[in-house]
C-alpha cells in the first residue's frame, strides 16, 4: 500500500528542511504545500510559500505541489477572468518545479469548497487539467461530498483524489469528546468512495488542536500552533490528538482489505522538530507499520555535586507519554536537607530517607516526548559520600499520605 506524506509548513526553516531531508525518502510520494488563495485579501490573495527544492530534489523520491484555494461562493465560469488566474498559478507552480529541476508526479487542488458548489468547482478542476496535463491533478475531498450527486461527475473530470478522513466539529461545552478521526466513519467512508471506482488515496491525521473554553464552559477558539493572544484568561484548554492505536488499526485494515481504487495513504502531516502539535517521528513510523507505539517512560536520579540530586523522567518509547504517576525517591544515607518540584510537580516527603514528587493537579499534565529528558525535581541530601539512591514510577494516589 503506497504510504505519501504532507508537508505542511509555510516557512521553510532549518527545522522543516532537516525533517524532509531525514525522512522524505521513507514515502513514496511528499506533497508540499506551494501556495494559497484568499480571495478575502484583495490586494494579495495569492501567498506562495518559498520551497526548498534543492532539499525536495536530493531527498524526496517524487514530489507533489498543492495550490490551496480559501472558501468561494461563485459564480464559477469555465473561461472567466478568475478560472483563467487560477489556472496560470497552476501551470507558474509547474514551471518553478522543472526549473529547479525538480519532477512533480502531481498537482493537487486543496479547495474549501461548500457541497452546494461542487458543480461550479468542475468548472475550475476541468480548466486547470487541461492546462497541465499530462501532469495528474488530485482534489481533495470530505466525505461528507460522498453524498452528493456532482461529487462523482467531479472527481471523474480528474485523475483522481485524497479522501480527508479527520476533521474537528466545533465542540458545544468543555468536557464533550472530541475526535479528530473515528476509525469506523474512516472505513464506512471508503467503503462509499470505493464504489466510484475512481482512484483515491485516504489522508489520516497525526497531529492535535488545543481548544479553548471560556469561563463558562462555552467554546472560544482552537489551534494547531501557538495559543492565540486573544483567548479567554478565565476559562479552560482541552487537547485532542489523532489516535495512534486506532491510526495502527486502520492501516492494518486497509492493509489487508481495501477498496481496488484505494491507491494507499497519505499522512498530514511529517513530523517536524519543534511541532508541538504534531506526533514525533517515532510515532509515525511505527504507525504506519500497523504497530501500535511503545510506551516507555522511566524515572532516574543524578548526582550533581554537593549532595544535589537531580531527578528526571525519560521518555524511551515512541509515543508522546502523558505523566500521571509520581516518582519516589529513596536513598541510604544523608538526611533530607531541601527539594523543590520542577515542571508541574510537587515535592512531598514522608521520612528522611523517602521523598515522592508527585503531580500537581493544579498543573496540566507534563507530555513528554519520545527521546525527550524532563527535570521534575531536585533534592539536596546532609551526607554527599557513598550516595546511594534510586527512584521509581509508582501510582499518584500512592504519595496522598506523604506530609
Amino acid at each position: 500500500m503506497v504510504q505519501d506524506v504532507y508537508v505542511w509548513q509555510r516557512d521553510w526553516n532549518e527545522a522543516v528542511t532537516q525533517s524532509v531531508k531525514d525522512h522524505a525518502n521513507k514515502f513514496e510520494h511528499v506533497v508540499v504545500l506551494h501556495s494559497e488563495v484568499s480571495w478575502t485579501q484583495q490586494n494579495n490573495p495569492l501567498q506562495h510559500i518559498t520551497l526548498d527544492f534543492d532539499t525536495l530534489r536530493s531527498s524526496a523520491k517524487g514530489v507533489g505541489l498543492t495550490l490551496r484555494i480559501g472558501p468561494f461562493s461563485g459564480p464559477f465560469h469555465a473561461d472567466d477572468e478568475r478560472t483563467q488566474w487560477l489556472t496560470n498559478i497552476c501551470v507558474s507552480m509547474l514551471v518553478e518545479a522543472q526549473t529547479q529541476q525538480v519532477p512533480v508526479f502531481e498537482i493537487q487542488l486543496d479547495f474549501d469548497c461548500a457541497e452546494s458548489k461542487l458543480v461550479g468547482y468542475r468548472l475550475w478542476a476541468q480548466a486547470i487539467r487541461a492546462a497541465i496535463t499530462p501532469t495528474p491533478l488530485i482534489l481533495t475531498a470530505l466525505p461528507s461530498w460522498l453524498d452528493q450527486n456532482a461529487f462523482k461527475n467531479l472527481v471523474e473530470s480528474v485523475d483522481g483524489y485524497v479522501l480527508q478522513v479527520h476533521s474537528l466539529s466545533r465542540p458545544k461545552a468543555s468536557g464533550q469528546s472530541i475526535e479528530l478521526c473515528d476509525p469506523l466513519a474512516a472505513k464506512r467512508a471508503v467503503e462509499i468512495a470505493g464504489r466510484l471506482g475512481v482512484p483515491f488515496r485516504v489522508a489520516l491525521p497525526t497531529y492535535g488542536y488545543q481548544i479553548a473554553f471560556d469561563q463558562f464552559g462555552q467554546f472560544a477558539g482552537l489551534s494547531a500552533e501557538t495559543l492565540p493572544s486573544h483567548w479567554p484568561v478565565k476559562g479552560s484548554i482541552q487537547e485532542t490528538w489523532a489516535d495512534p492505536q486506532r491510526m495502527a488499526w486502520l492501516v492494518n485494515e486497509w492493509t489487508n482489505y481495501r477498496p481496488k481504487c484505494m491507491q494507499g495513504l497519505i499522512w498530514f502531516r511529517l513530523p517536524v522538530q519543534g511541532d508541538r502539535m504534531n506526533w514525533s517521528w517515532p510515532t509515525l513510523a511505527a504507525v504506519r507499520e500497523g504497530r501500535t507505539p511503545r510506551e516507555n517512560i522511566i524515572s532516574f536520579a543524578e548526582n550533581s555535586g554537593n549532595g544535589l540530586i537531580e531527578v528526571f523522567l525519560e521518555n524511551r518509547g515512541e509515543v508522546d507519554g502523558i505523566v500521571g504517576k509520581a516518582v519516589r525517591m529513596s536513598w541510604a544515607k544523608g538526611q533530607l536537607v531541601t527539594g523543590d518540584g520542577i515542571g508541574g510537580f510537587i515535592l512531598k516527603k514522608r521520612d528522611s530517607q523517602t521523598a515522592v514528587f508527585t503531580p500537581d493537579p493544579e498543573s496540566p499534565k507534563a507530555r513528554i516526548r519520545p527521546g525527550q529528558r524532563l527535570v521534575i525535581g531536585w533534592l539536596r541530601l546532609s551526607a554527599i559520600s557513598a550516595l546511594n539512591f534510586t527512584a521509581e514510577l509508582v501510582a499518584a494516589n500512592q504519595s496522598a499520605n506523604y506530609q
